[in-house]
């Protein structure tokens, strides 16, 4: 990631036309590579589904944004600057909350601890890469949805905050579908899963099928 420096904003002001648009603006929802990179000019994801059997966490890259913009104010001809951020938007936490589809189990919501800076200056979205199965959920999936078996839940993303100055600050909740399954898949003997999926995890979710390399000697 890039590093920011700005200009000292002497005026904020809110981006976009509707009121009071939200401090942390989320777009858009992307599946990162094996490398953990995303393609945000790529098509966005609209829901995706991960095997219990070989992966145990689905991973989404949300496309963030500061919902500030910094005002440059001049000084005769010279706009005045100076370094630092006074605009930047820090994400302390993750929100998720589960609503299950049909018949599944009962995932809590809960919230995980997070550091991440928005720029204010930024010309492009951020990117912020998470796990959409908090630590509950993971275990009453793994626990509930035997092989053979699965399941359905919508997963509601909020991010919060606090801007440079201290002020809360919360985004926009988007809904992203998960189904998670367990096909029961194993290795056979003599191999063992290869790491091919999202930020070099195993296969098993999205468009990484589970597979199987040789025991290095």
């Amino acid at each position: 990631m890039k590093n920011f420096y700005l200009a000292v904003p002497l005026a904020l002001v809110m981006s976009g036309c509707v009121d009071n648009p939200p401090a942390i603006q989320i777009f858009n929802a992307y599946i990162p590579d094996e490398s953990c990179a995303v393609n945000q000019a790529g098509a966005a994801s609209g829901g995706g589904s991960v095997d219990l059997a070989t992966a145990n966490r689905y991973l989404a890259g949300l496309s963030v944004r500061s919902g500030f913009t910094l005002s440059e104010v001049e000084v005769g001809e010279n706009p005045v600057t100076g370094e630092g951020d006074a605009t930047a938007v820090y994400v302390t936490h993750i929100e998720l909350a589960y609503e299950t589809q049909g018949v599944g189990p009962t995932l809590e919501s809960e919230a995980y601890p997070t550091h991440f800076a928005i720029p204010s200056s930024s010309t492009s979205n951020s990117m912020l890469i998470i796990d959409l199965l908090g630590g509950n959920a993971r275990e009453t999936l793994l626990t509930q949805v035997g092989s053979g078996s699965s399941a359905s839940f919508t997963v509601r993303v909020r991010l919060t905050g606090k801007t440079a100055t201290g002020a809360k600050a919360e985004s926009n909740e988007i809904a992203y579908p998960v189904t998670v399954y367990n096909s029961g898949f194993t290795c056979p003997e003599g191999t063992i899963l290869e790491f091919n999926g999202p930020c070099g995890g195993p296969g098993g979710q999205d468009g990484y099928p589970p597979t199987c390399e040789e025991i290095e000697e």
